[in-house]
This record gives C-alpha cells, sequence and structure tokens, in this order.
C-alpha cells in the first residue's frame, strides 16, 4: 500500500511538539495582554517573546512582526497599502490568481 502524504497545509498543519507545548503553556495563562494586572504582564510577556522569537527566525525587527487574528485580517492588512496609488488615487485593477484566499 502506498504511503499517504498529507499536503493540504492550507486551513491546518502537523505540529511539532514543541509548538504543541509552547500552545498548552499559553492556555494556562488567563490574563489579556492588553491588561496591566500581573496576569496581563504575563500575557504580554508572553507575546513579546513570540515576537521576538519570530522576528530572529525571518531576520526581521520585531516591531515588524504583526500578529493577526485569521487570514483575511492579514490579507486585508497586507493588502492595503498597494490597494492606492502614492498619490491617494486607488488602483484600478489588482491581479489574482484563482488559488488564493476567498478574502482577496
Amino acid at each position: 500500500m502506498p504511503t499517504r502524504v498529507y499536503l493540504d497545509w492550507n486551513a491546518t498543519t502537523p505540529l511539532r511538539p514543541e509548538a504543541r507545548a509552547a500552545m498548552v503553556a499559553a492556555y494556562d495563562l488567563v490574563g489579556n495582554p492588553s491588561s496591566v494586572h500581573a496576569e496581563g504582564r504575563e500575557a504580554r510577556r508572553l507575546v513579546e517573546e513570540a515576537r521576538a522569537t519570530l522576528a530572529a527566525a525571518v531576520g526581521a525587527l520585531p516591531r515588524n512582526v504583526i500578529f493577526t487574528s485569521a487570514g483575511t485580517e492579514a490579507n486585508a492588512l497586507a493588502l492595503s497599502p498597494g490597494l492606492r496609488r502614492p498619490s491617494g488615487a486607488p488602483v484600478e485593477r489588482l491581479l489574482v490568481s484563482a488559488i488564493e484566499h476567498a478574502s482577496v
């Protein structure tokens, strides 16, 4: 029988054990990272640590790493500046492929 290979990483991907462990630890935090109490500050510390780790992995500055809630929000954030010309006039045409996310 042929070996099955999972290639649909569009919506979900297999988790590495260390990623799973980090997620479980984060789920135990009850603080809102925008809050000023101790739990909120701990949650903010974890978010900023994740931001710095990701930035280092891709050679970016932490301030240039932006977390979004989902693909639609990320696409809107990434594409919005490209939908206007430097003059502020809207771009008349944007070419995308048939396999782009539905939000594009």
